[in-house]
């Protein structure tokens, strides 16, 4: 079977799973600072638990608990470093106005994690493309059932990263094609895959775990945080504990 419907079919898959997140996201009403704390903390809950529910248990099958770990720990360290390195200060002198809207540097602060929380969502989306190139050179009904049920599973991780991206003032043209590019790595991994025919479990379990760590580093450093700044009495704490609910539904349905 030729490579180029797989990769093409992936690419499809990553762009427009994270891409209709973004769009669903600027469609949200924040309507004041309330609100963008519940979408916030509920966008922390999604990250939440795919990273626990999804990425380290399937890391640890794949590979071993030990390769999960290191991944978990590079994935954290590496996220680390870019917050040092990107623009952006955790200073609380900028919060949000009873509109929901940020200011000055907290806004700065805001943009950060949305690129940050693309980057962990592109790891993520590596090892599903593989899956859908490993899936499709085995049989193409396969192929494209693993590629619906990622494509639809794609849709709240592009909600999770736009939410931040929105609340930092990015202009909705800027916001969709950041969350479309966060899903190319999709048609990456299913074009070495459809190739490879399978994939290493070592690579695989490393990636995941990089993700896992990558999300839940952003999630408990900015959108957790930001959430509480910006909160009005448990907004936080209830979008947090729907966000993992409805993370943990999207994962067992799709």
């Amino acid at each position: 079977m030729s490579i180029i419907r797989p990769t093409v079919i992936g690419l499809l898959t990553g762009v427009l799973g994270t891409g209709a997140g973004g769009v669903l996201a600027l469609l949200l009403n924040f309507g004041g600072g309330a609100s963008l704390s519940f979408l916030l903390a509920a966008s922390g809950g999604v990250m939440i638990s795919i990273s626990l529910v999804e990425l380290i248990p399937e890391a640890i099958e794949v590979g071993s608990k030990g390769l999960a770990a290191i991944g978990l720990l590079i994935g954290v360290v590496i996220l680390f470093v870019l917050d040092m390195v990107l623009p952006h200060t955790h200073s609380s002198l900028f919060g949000c106005d009873n509109r929901g809207a940020y200011h000055g540097e907290r806004a700065a602060k805001m943009r950060s994690a949305g690129v940050l929380i693309g980057l962990g969502i592109a790891m993520h989306n590596l090892p599903e493309g593989l899956a859908i190139g490993a899936a499709y050179a085995h049989q193409e009904s396969l192929g494209f059932g693993v590629s619906l049920m990622i494509a639809l599973h794609n849709i709240p991780e592009g909600m999770a990263m736009a939410v931040p991206l929105r609340a930092g003032k990015v202009n909705p043209g800027s916001i969709v094609w950041s969350t479309v590019l966060a899903g190319v790595p999709v048609g990456i991994g299913a074009l070495i895959g459809a190739g490879l025919g399978q994939v290493s479990p070592v690579i695989l379990s490393v990636s995941m775990g990089f993700a896992a760590g990558a999300m839940m580093y952003v999630v408990s450093d900015e959108l957790i945080p930001e959430a509480h700044l910006c909160g009005h009495g448990e907004y936080p704490t209830i979008g947090l504990v729907v966000g993992i609910f409805l993370g943990i539904l999207a994962i067992f349905i799709l």
